[in-house]
């Protein structure tokens, strides 16, 4: 069991810090969302996990590329899972991003053709005839997501100290594909759930760049999250940083302003309203429970690395 020391910031409250009381039952990834929210470092939190998606958007073209909406960033999760259970195809691919509602086949289909363009995948050449081409990850593939899941679990630490262990062995090969599997799963489970046509989901998560201009407008400084009053956000900045035009982004403020997710939106300022900041925090919550239950279930099965001998064991495979 891991166990760590914790101190609460200025309260000066000190107390355990349990991994396994993270633990949860299979489907159940949002369970400890109220707990998060609840934590009195889930704002600096927060902001560090908004922090480090810009951040992992920033570490190279390739993962820029995936990190610019919902769509993509699921596409290349769903790859890496399906690879892991059973195999990368094109129709495990369309049925698992139709089944999670965030793609549709042509969409799949497309991703797929994107993916093998950034070389993040290859087809493999043994093909038999009759059967679809299967394709795996490259390891610059999986290199970056490895970078972008301990950026994730980085900012985890911040409510959950303990979460270190599980980022100190984050190179191991069973850690790494464990843990893009529960989070793979996670997030199948809570899109069949839940109701993914919130405005934060439609206005910004689906369009073009939208993950990382609202990550912009979250990493503003403060003790609430997301942000009271009024946000510093220039057009033109995010235009140039994002490689997408100032139309689209009005466009995006625009659609936010006429559900009234922000009270005011223009080249210079944005106040969000408070149906926004609740559905944000929902949203982060969510992300924070199923990280901190994936880090649980890893620990959980991985041996410890001083109590191996010879290679590394091999995790028990999650089911397909």
């Amino acid at each position: 069991m891991y166990i760590f020391d914790r101190v609460w910031g200025a309260s000066g409250m000190s107390e355990k810090s349990d991994l396994s009381t993270w633990r949860v039952d299979e489907g159940e990834t949002d369970l400890h969302a109220p707990r998060v929210r609840a934590h009195p470092l889930f704002a600096k939190a927060a902001r560090a996990l908004a922090t480090n998606s810009l951040a992992a958007g920033d570490s190279g073209r390739a993962l820029a590329g995936i990190m610019k909406d919902a769509g993509r960033y699921v596409a290349a999760m769903w790859a890496i899972y399906l690879h892991l259970s059973g195999g990368l195809t094109l129709p495990r691919l369309k049925e698992i991003c139709v089944s999670s509602g965030f793609l549709s086949p042509g969409r799949a289909r497309a991703m797929l053709l994107y993916m093998r363009y950034l070389g993040y995948v290859v087809p493999v050449s043994d093909r038999v005839r009759g059967e679809p081409q299967r394709y795996v990850p490259t390891a610059e593939f999986r290199e970056s997501w490895r970078d972008h899941l301990r950026l994730a679990m980085q900012a985890a630490c911040i409510i959950e100290p303990a979460v270190q262990t599980v980022i100190d062995r984050l190179q191991e090969e069973e850690v790494f594909e464990r843990i893009a599997r529960l989070q793979a799963e996670g997030l199948l489970s809570l899109s069949r759930a839940r109701d993914r046509e919130t405005t934060h989901i439609r206005v910004f998560m689906h369009r073009h760049a939208g993950i990382q201009i609202m990550s912009t407008l979250l990493t503003t400084p403060g003790e609430a999250f997301p942000p009271e009053g009024a946000i510093p956000f220039s057009i033109a900045a995010a235009s140039q940083r994002f490689g997408v035009s100032r139309i689209h982004i009005r466009r995006m403020l625009n659609d936010a302003l006429r559900e009234g997710f922000f009270s005011q939106a223009n080249d210079g300022v944005v106040v969000m309203t408070e149906k926004a900041r609740e559905e944000l925090r929902g949203s982060y919550s969510m992300q924070f429970s199923q990280l901190l239950a994936s880090a649980a279930a890893v620990i959980v099965q991985a041996p410890a690395p001083h109590a191996q001998s010879g290679k590394t064991k091999v995790l028990a495979a999650a089911a397909s």
